[in-house]
């Protein structure tokens, strides 16, 4: 089964891949999120054509391709924009198989509880548990993820 095609859908910051193969399947992936205007163009630009015409299968080595292929391009946007084919692929997989990408990992499909996410960084720390009691109010969230330290670290508190 080889790739066929692929295209990307942008909106805001939320970029998506489709990839369709000679056979007619396609799968659904997304590509990771903050500038994915960006990362759709490096996939144009980079990724797309490492990818066309390789088995759409095998993730892993198409996944070694891209990387090779792309080791001058400096930074994060190649791995962001692989993202989009790899989960895309991963979804090509899913419904060939009838199994849900965890099942294909080894798992087994439970429900999952969602959390609330403090990352405000413009509002007091005062304020900022106040919405996090509304949304605990209001969504029924039992548990938050709270970041108290600074962008990249050093040992400093926000």
């Amino acid at each position: 089964m080889i790739i066929k095609s692929l295209e990307t859908f942008t909106r805001g910051h939320l970029s998506m891949v489709r990839v369709r193969t000679d056979s007619g399947a396609e799968g659904i992936g997304q590509m990771s999120p903050f500038n994915a205007d960006i990362s759709a163009t490096v996939f144009h630009r980079q990724v797309a054509s490492l990818a066309l015409g390789a088995d759409a299968l095998d993730t892993e080595s198409l996944a070694i391709r891209v990387i090779e292929g792309t080791y001058k391009f400096p930074g994060t946007y190649v791995c962001r924009a692989l993202t989009g084919l790899d989960t895309a692929l991963w979804d090509l997989r899913g419904k060939l198989e009838g199994k849900s990408v965890c099942e294909l990992l080894g798992g087994k499909p439970r429900p999952l509880t969602p959390y609330g996410s403090s990352m405000r960084r413009d509002i007091t720390p005062q304020d900022e548990a106040k919405r996090l009691a509304r949304l605990r109010d209001t969504y029924g969230y039992r548990a938050f993820k709270i970041r108290i330290g600074k962008v990249v670290g050093h040992d400093e508190d926000e």
